[in-house]
């Protein structure tokens, strides 16, 4: 059956992240049928992330073109002339699976968790994912069993290559920006999207005010989080000396869409983000990321924590660890909804302290200077050279 598979299409159309969860499932489609034409299908900024990875063909990007009534079947009439052999969708709405099911697709890949679903995937697989019972990634993978492909069979990263233009567009910034000063530079990213809880504001700015004695600072942001990088960026900004050898404290608003941020991004050393598209943007280039997540369940860093790379969590944190995930010591009982003041530990988030994220992070970005216990117990941290003597 495999050997008559030779065009597939590959379907996320949500958030950031979700869409780069996606990618460790494309890169083992890609070793198991490396001739195969593969094809990415997402929205305006998840094909971005599916245009810089380098396991896909092709993109089809959806566009004010593909909606409506005329829309639909425009689209409809693109994947029909691709004559695709199978889809697989990891994650659509209604709409979109409803289509593929017209497109005469022969195979067709997806969960079954939605009643419709059940009518349009032939090559379904049952899945409740808000059991939380894998990470996000290890449910994409889960899809493709039709391919003989199995989690437990599959060691992929997360995946991303930045485009020549965005590196040449961040690098200009960094130099413009007086970043390219020979320090580190960590982006602090305080926004969110609002799918799950995030870490105060004021925290992201004590915490940066704290680093950039050391590290130059990038806030970033999106356009529509352009007041709260500006407001996080001027608390940060209002202590920093202009010496020439002083750390740089700066602001990027991406503009021109995702492949900008993914750019500057990549210029950082290290990252600091709550649970959103452009912390798993981060681990997928490499960089050191330091995560605050919700206790809530199916806001959980089981399902969307930072995937295929070693991580510290509240425990502990070791040198060749690429990335941490901080969540409040609380016995959070719900499911998938803040209580709020109904529960006796709101708010919650707050008792991540500013102190951990930046001893997690210099723990990521200083290992070669860190003398460190880890145990289920307690950890000791001495941090010497470029920090300063013992300085936490």
């Amino acid at each position: 059956m495999l050997s008559d598979v030779k065009r597939i299409l590959l379907v996320r159309t949500d958030k950031i992240g979700d869409v780069t969860l996606t990618t460790p499932a494309i890169a083992a489609l890609r070793k198991k049928l490396p001739v195969a034409h593969l094809v990415g299908l997402a929205s305006s900024i998840g094909a971005e992330i599916y245009r810089s990875n380098p396991h896909l063909n092709e993109t089809i990007e959806l566009t004010e073109a593909h909606k409506g009534f005329v829309g639909f079947f425009r689209l409809l009439m693109l994947i029909r002339r691709q004559h695709f052999d199978a889809v697989v969708v990891f994650q659509s709405r209604f709409t979109i699976a409803f289509l593929l099911f017209l497109s005469r697709i022969r195979f067709r890949v997806g969960p079954l968790s939605k009643w419709w679903s059940w009518l349009f995937f032939n090559r379904g697989r049952r899945q409740n994912r808000s059991a939380v019972e894998m990470h996000e990634a290890d449910y994409n993978l889960q899809l493709l069993r039709l391919f003989e492909i199995t989690v437990a069979g599959t060691k992929e990263r997360t995946y991303l290559q930045v485009q020549p233009e965005a590196k040449r567009s961040a690098q200009r910034f960094f130099q413009e920006k007086g970043l390219s000063n020979g320090k580190k530079t960590v982006a602090i990213h305080p926004g969110m999207a609002g799918s799950a809880l995030n870490w105060p504001e004021s925290n992201y700015s004590y915490l940066g005010r704290s680093l950039s004695k050391h590290y130059n600072i990038v806030v970033t942001g999106g356009l529509s989080e352009s007041a709260l990088v500006e407001r996080v960026f001027q608390n940060i900004a209002k202590n920093q000396s202009y010496l020439p050898d002083q750390p740089v404290v700066a602001k990027f608003i991406g503009e021109r869409g995702l492949a900008e941020l993914i750019g500057i991004l990549d210029q950082c050393d290290g990252v600091v983000a709550p649970s959103t598209g452009p912390m798993h943007l981060a681990v997928a280039l490499g960089k050191k990321v330091v995560s605050v997540f919700s206790p809530i369940k199916v806001q959980s860093a089981v399902r969307w924590g930072p995937y295929g790379v070693n991580v510290g969590n509240n425990l502990g944190i070791l040198p060749q660890d690429q990335a941490s995930v901080l969540i409040p010591d609380v016995n959070c009982a719900e499911g998938f909804h803040c209580a709020l003041s109904a529960c006796i530990y709101y708010p919650c988030m707050p008792r991540i302290a500013v102190e951990d994220v930046e001893t997690q992070l210099l723990v990521l970005l200083e290992g070669s200077s860190v003398s460190m216990v880890k145990s289920s117990a307690f950890m000791s941290y001495e941090f010497e050279d470029s920090y300063g003597e013992s300085e936490l």
